[in-house]
């Protein structure tokens, strides 16, 4: 007679999900030795990974949930941005009314429009290149270059670029992990695109 070995019998089993059902005698025979619990049921051991899981599932579905919110609030307050765009006609009252936008965000401590000046190179050098975007920490120079409180995470976009810089906007949080380079920015790259072109065009105004 062949060895059946186990793999053989999951596969019956799966094939067969009433076969320990029609034989009650069998099942009430297979209990499993465990080190920390000692005797436990097939039946107690199905149940508990039933259990984890649902839980899993409840944890990923709550990450889930969360993640929507939070992106329905990201576009809620980016479209108000975006319309601001186009009703503000100086520099100063556009940056005063992102920032007062933005900060509706709890997440969000602080939001500052900065003109640039001769005082941000090396920020941009350092953290804005090649690509004009930075998501993470910074250091204390840079946090009181660029904020009034303690940040502890930082997103920073170059409007213009390194050439021609125009202008930084950045967001700080007190919570560290709030913004990381895995953190999706796709409203508010849009955002720093639309803000590109209304604050060109402020310039040629002024010019």
């Amino acid at each position: 007679m062949s060895h059946i070995t186990p793999e053989q019998v999951a596969d019956f089993l799966r094939e067969n999900p009433s076969f320990l059902q029609q034989n009650n005698d069998l099942l009430a025979q297979l209990e499993l030795q465990q080190h920390a619990q000692g005797a436990t049921s097939l039946v107690h051991i199905q149940q508990r990974q039933l259990r984890e899981h649902n839980t899993m599932l409840k944890s990923k579905i709550a990450t889930l949930i969360a993640h929507a919110k939070e992106n329905e609030l990201i576009y809620s307050l980016f479209s108000e941005c975006h319309r601001q765009l186009w009703t503000n006609y100086d520099f100063k009252t556009l940056a005063i009314n992102l920032r007062n936008i933005i900060c509706t965000n709890p997440a969000i401590s602080e939001c500052h429009l900065l003109r640039y000046e001769s005082q941000f190179d090396k920020l941009i050098a350092h953290r804005l290149q090649p690509d004009g975007v930075y998501l993470g920490r910074v250091n204390q120079q840079e946090r009181d270059l660029l904020f009034n409180v303690e940040i502890q995470s930082t997103a920073l976009y170059l409007i213009g670029n390194s050439q021609h810089p125009i202008a930084i906007l950045a967001f700080g949080s007190k919570d560290p992990n709030h913004f990381e380079p895995a953190k999706d920015s796709l409203f508010v790259l849009e955002f720093v695109r639309s803000l590109q072109l209304r604050l060109l065009e402020l310039e040629q105004e002024l010019a």
